[in-house]
């Protein structure tokens, strides 16, 4: 028997199954069922966030910064985290995100976002437009009716304009979200001279053969042999 130990690379299942519901989302147009996948598309996108900021600071903060952050991983916010990563494992001259441009603004909204799913408060509020009795839509932030006391914000997030009631999410609001995710990932990897996007290090896992003591991959059997 030979057994491999793995680190599971949470970002890449994550981004992966924030994908699936993505099309999902695309195939299933306006119905309910869109709606589902399309909220459920979103929040996986916005946690892949996490796991991915969580695995680069383990791999690419030097010593003895990498484990003063290993050992207080939850003590840090998800912001921080990726400030101080460009900041401390850059290998050359400081560097660090633009907080006053694009795309920093819209992460930090993208983690508000995720907040207010994973900790949602009682008092979350939700507007309609009565078409009908019988028949509502949520109301969009554009059709706001004067003298209402409804903000536009109180509707949206105003940097994505992805709606505040998650059943409001729509496929293009997904489409943002990705584009954003992309985005804050792009510049994060510029900030570290590539490293992130190298040999496809954000979407691999690391296999490691611990068992026999000694064995090496060149002892597995062909797949013929098996």
């Amino acid at each position: 028997m030979f057994v491999f130990k793995s680190h599971v690379n949470s970002f890449h299942y994550l981004y992966q199954d924030a994908q699936y519901f993505h099309e999902l989302a695309r195939s299933s147009g306006e119905e309910f069922d869109g709606v589902r996948a399309s909220r459920t598309a979103l929040l996986l996108y916005i946690l892949s966030l996490e796991a991915l900021i969580n695995r680069a600071l383990e791999q690419f903060l030097p010593e003895p910064q990498r484990q003063f952050f290993v050992d207080r991983e939850d003590r840090f916010s998800i912001e921080d985290k990726w400030q101080l990563l460009p900041l401390l494992g850059s290998g050359g001259e400081p560097k660090t995100f633009d907080k006053s441009r694009q795309p920093w603004s819209q992460f930090v909204e993208l983690i508000k976002i995720r907040n207010d799913f994973v900790h949602p408060k009682h008092d979350r509020p939700a507007y309609y437009e009565a078409l009908t009795a019988q028949r509502w839509r949520p109301l969009s932030w554009k059709e706001i009716p004067d003298g209402l006391s409804v903000k536009q914000t109180d509707v949206i997030y105003r940097q994505t304009q992805i709606p505040r009631d998650p059943y409001a999410v729509r496929l293009h609001h997904v489409d943002t979200a990705k584009a954003a995710v992309d985005a804050i990932i792009a510049e994060l990897d510029r900030l570290l001279d590539g490293r992130i996007s190298a040999d496809n290090w954000y979407r691999s896992d690391r296999m490691e053969l611990i068992w026999p003591s000694g064995a090496t991959s060149s002892d597995l059997p062909s797949e013929g042999a098996v």
